[in-house]
Order: structure tokens, then sequence, then C-alpha cells
């Protein structure tokens, strides 16, 4: 039989839902070791592949996952990486950014910056996180060479491909939506540059397939086709 999985990345666990040809399905949820603020990238893609070796044990021998789904990757952050890919900050951090936002205010930059992007800045905004990062931890500000979210972390992992959706860029406070990049503005003022952010590509126009090697690891066939929403 072939079977379809829904997968729904939270920060409180990975759910997912298998699906078989007579649209049965079944329903799992793998939750986090670790509390919310402490949750950090290496868990959730640990989850991810955790879940999707879970879910295969209840199969049949003749059974395939033909299709693998991640229906929800809204964990809004942009996590700061060393050059070896190790994340060196949990997924939510800076939760005290309400001055910067006040600042921001102050001298008129949130306005256009709100105007751009087509946010209302709040505390967890991961512009408002940066600048946290930047102003109170300089260290790891420093050691950082690139920024992803949930969604463009388990893609680099999966597919090896440094990208996200233009859905997840726009909810950073970085992403112009009129000329559909990395705002300069932005940038300068969180003293990024653009290369350390994700390509942003339009994931409803395309299907991924896994690297090899992590087809062999996950135990599923080399033509399964994934898709994220």
């Amino acid at each position: 039989m072939k079977y379809t999985l829904l997968i729904d990345v939270t920060l409180l666990a990975v759910n997912t839902t298998l699906i078989d040809e007579n649209e049965v399905s079944s329903q799992q949820t793998f939750a986090y070791s670790q509390t919310t603020k402490n949750v950090i990238a290496e868990q959730i893609m640990t989850t991810v592949i955790t879940a999707i070796k879970q879910v295969q044990t209840v199969l049949n021998e003749s059974d395939c996952i033909e299709t693998i789904t991640f229906t929800e990757m809204t964990v809004d952050s942009l996590i700061p990486f060393n050059e070896q890919k190790k994340s060196l900050m949990p997924v939510k951090y800076g939760y005290e950014t309400q001055k910067y936002i006040d600042a921001l205010v102050m001298n008129g930059v949130i306005g256009q910056l709100e105007r751009k992007t087509g946010l209302i800045f709040q505390e967890v905004t991961p512009l408002m996180q940066i600048l946290w990062l930047k102003n109170e931890q300089p260290a790891i500000f420093t050691d950082a060479t690139q920024y992803m979210n949930v969604q463009s972390y388990i893609m680099y992992r999966l597919f090896d491909l440094y990208v996200t959706s233009p859905a997840a860029a726009g909810r950073t406070g970085f992403y112009n939506l009129t000329t559909q990049t990395w705002d300069a503005q932005a940038l300068a003022l969180s003293g990024l540059k653009e290369q350390m952010l994700p390509q942003v590509i339009d994931f409803q126009t395309r299907s991924f397939i896994l690297m090899p090697e992590m087809c062999t690891y996950l135990g599923i066939d080399e033509d399964t086709i994934f898709h994220v929403n």
C-alpha cells in the first residue's frame, strides 16, 4: 500500500499524520525534551528524523511512503550558526527587545521598515532578536556566519539547500515585499550581510528529493517526493 506522510513542525513538538490510499489516517506526536525557551535547531531536526523513522515501523515490507509534505514549519526565528553549522543560540532568544522597538519608533525607522515588510514589529520579530544578539551577546554575534529559521535548517539538513520560502522570509522583518529581496535598510541596521541569510524561493512550484545519504539514514526510497508548504 502507498502512503502520504504529513509533518507539522512547531515549537512544542513534531506532529505526523500518515494517510493510506483509502484516506485512513493515523497521527503521532513527538515532543521535544527541552522547554520551549531552550529548544535548539538540532533537537528539532533530530525529532523530525525520529518521527519519520518511527512512522515507518507500522508499515509492512510491501508498503511505501510515496510523498512526504511539511505542512507547517512556522517557528519564527533567525538562529545564528557558526562555520561548522552548529547553532549558537536556542530557536527563541532575545525576549527583552522592547527597548529596541522603542528606539526605532523614536527615530522613525520602524515605520519605514513596517511599510516595506508589511509587519507590525514585536518583541519576538527575528530582526529584533538579532538586534538584541548584536548588542547583548556580541561574541556570539561575531561568531555567527549564517542565520537560518527552522524551515531553512531542515531544508539544509535534508536537501543541502540554503533556502527559505517568501512566507517565512516575510515574518523575519528583513524581507522587502516590494522588491522581494532582503531589505538593505534592515540588513544595515542589524549588521548582517545578504549572503548570511537563506535564498528566498517559491516552494509551491517545487518538489524536493533527499540527499542519497539521507535516504539511507532514514530508510526511505530515494524516489520519495518531498513538498514544503
